[in-house]
């Protein structure tokens, strides 16, 4: 659709080019006609008028063509660099420069070929011809600019629908993991097991889940929080499953100090470590074990890989999360992937710099 709507457009401004290019030619054959010649010079006959249409239009399309190479090359190269203003007088300079070089070899032939003019009368006519250029360049250079203005604003609301989209359902996705109907199910199993057995024991159970769920209610509207914040939380999303699964399931923690003040998207370790849990054997004979490992802008949460008998299908909607809400707050997205029978998850720190911008 894109491509058939630049060729239409092209095919607009070549006829519009065509036409505009005829115009010159017949207004003076036009007048002369009706009005007869001024200055004592001869009318133009009918194979003049020819001649100065295939001048004109060879002419305007010279310019036209030379005129959008121009304009491509300087936005493709310079868009990011420049100023829309410099970018802008950089085409303008370059096509005007180019255009009256262009109208000069031309005029030449053709004055050598047919006009035969005097030097004077030649001098004349080149400088028309130039001011003609002039005022055909300006005009082309803005209807190129408009269209490249209108095309990228078209761009910037269609991304911007698109990134409010992917927020919403990275939010409804995200609100789903947070509230996960298996892990309050798993932890009142727990919790009614330990009110039996022990009740101190059940009191801590209590107020781990307590602080997970406070967390999730204070943090799950915001685009970011620091590590120092998801780390203190997985402590106590850790514990709560530690109650079910004992010594058997292990969470290794080696964090620089200068990465506690990065920012990531609320949840991302829950999500990752209750991944870890949900599709890993866990028992005596095969504990999990799930390395959390910070070091400056980088973050890295890893498992051996160990499978269950019986799969879980993935959907990868908890990945796909991630990376939407990512793709709001920076360039750089998380990875995931098997790395030696390590499942390994790679994620991007943001720095502090960058947190306060969004």
């Amino acid at each position: 659709l894109k491509m058939e709507e630049n060729k239409f457009n092209y095919k607009v401004l070549l006829w519009g080019t065509f036409i505009v290019s005829l115009v010159p030619p017949t207004y003076v054959y036009i007048a002369q006609t009706v009005f007869g010649s001024t200055g004592g010079r001869p009318c133009l006959t009918v194979e003049d008028y020819a001649i100065s249409c295939i001048f004109s239009v060879l002419v305007t399309f010279s310019l036209f063509l030379a005129n959008i190479f121009i304009i491509k090359t300087i936005t493709t190269k310079y868009e990011e660099k420049l100023s829309a203003f410099k970018r802008i007088s950089l085409s303008l300079g370059l096509g005007l420069i180019i255009s009256n070089i262009i109208i000069y070899f031309e005029w030449q032939i053709f004055n050598n070929l047919f006009y035969k003019l005097n030097e004077q009368e030649a001098k004349m006519s080149v400088f028309q011809n130039q001011m003609f250029a002039t005022v055909l360049v300006s005009i082309v250079s803005l209807v190129l600019e408009i269209r490249h203005y209108v095309e990228k604003l078209k761009i910037s609301i269609a991304e911007k629908e698109k990134l409010e989209r992917e927020f919403l359902r990275a939010q409804l996705e995200g609100l789903k993991t947070q509230i996960s109907p298996h892990f309050l199910f798993n932890s009142f199993n727990a919790l009614q097991s330990l009110i039996e057995d022990d009740t101190t024991k059940a009191k801590e159970f209590v107020q781990e889940l307590a602080r997970v769920y406070r967390y999730v209610l204070e943090k799950r509207d915001q685009l970011v929080v620091t590590l120092y914040d998801e780390i203190q939380f997985i402590q106590s999303f850790i514990y709560l499953n530690k109650i079910r699964f004992g010594d058997n399931l292990m969470v290794e923690t080696q964090i620089d100090a200068d990465s506690l003040n990065h920012y990531l998207p609320p949840l991302t370790l829950q999500l990752l470590v209750e991944n870890a849990i949900k599709h890993n054997v866990i028992s005596n004979a095969k504990p999990l074990v799930i390395q959390i490992i910070a070091k400056g802008d980088q973050l890295t949460i890893s498992n051996v890989f160990q499978p269950r008998a019986e799969k879980l299908q993935s959907t990868q909607i908890g990945h796909q999360n991630l990376i939407s809400r990512y793709q709001l707050i920076c360039e750089s997205i998380p990875k995931f992937g098997l790395i030696d029978n390590q499942y390994v998850a790679q994620i991007p720190l943001v720095s502090q710099t960058v947190a306060e911008e969004l």
